[in-house]
């Protein structure tokens, strides 16, 4: 990839998402800052130590969902990092993109499957038959694949 050759479209995780995480993030911390305090103090409080790295385990998932996943098109690949990985597909070899609620489904021609986390599409969304911001995503990819023809929509998806 050349030099010039950066980002076209960048998405991260939708904000109230990510938000969350990083409160849910903070509370981890929390919690594991009060697994430790009492072995720190003296306490005899060795078998909570148990908790400790599931706590800070916890805190760095979600501080990486929330700042570390993203997904960019570039003049001729999609990069996917998911959760700080870093993976990526030429547009050329993309067969189909789908949105749902774990995230988007990329599926290459040899049957390679990209999962994308950064835009993820509601249940709700789905069962109402709602566009929302996944679905604008999607077409971007397509459009970029040339997958499909006609006009990139642009702007932000509502809802």
């Amino acid at each position: 990839m050349s030099a010039e050759a950066g980002p076209h479209r960048k998405w991260r995780v939708a904000m109230p998402m990510r938000f969350m995480a990083t409160c849910v993030s903070l509370a981890f911390l929390f919690f594991s800052g009060g697994v430790i305090w009492p072995w720190l103090t003296g306490a005899p409080a060795a078998e909570y130590m148990l908790a400790c790295p599931f706590f800070l385990a916890g805190a760095i998932v979600g501080f990486l969902y929330s700042f570390a996943t993203s997904l960019a098109i570039t003049e001729d690949r999609l990069i996917v990092r998911n959760l700080g990985l870093l993976d990526w597909m030429p547009l050329q070899e993309i067969k189909s993109v789908e949105a749902g609620y774990g995230g988007l489904t990329i599926t290459a021609h040899d049957g390679r499957v990209l999962r994308a986390r950064a835009v993820e599409k509601p249940n709700y969304a789905q069962w109402l038959g709602r566009r929302t911001r996944a679905d604008r995503v999607v077409e971007e990819i397509r459009f970029a694949a040339g997958l499909t023809t006609g006009r990139r929509l642009r702007g932000r998806a509502k809802g």
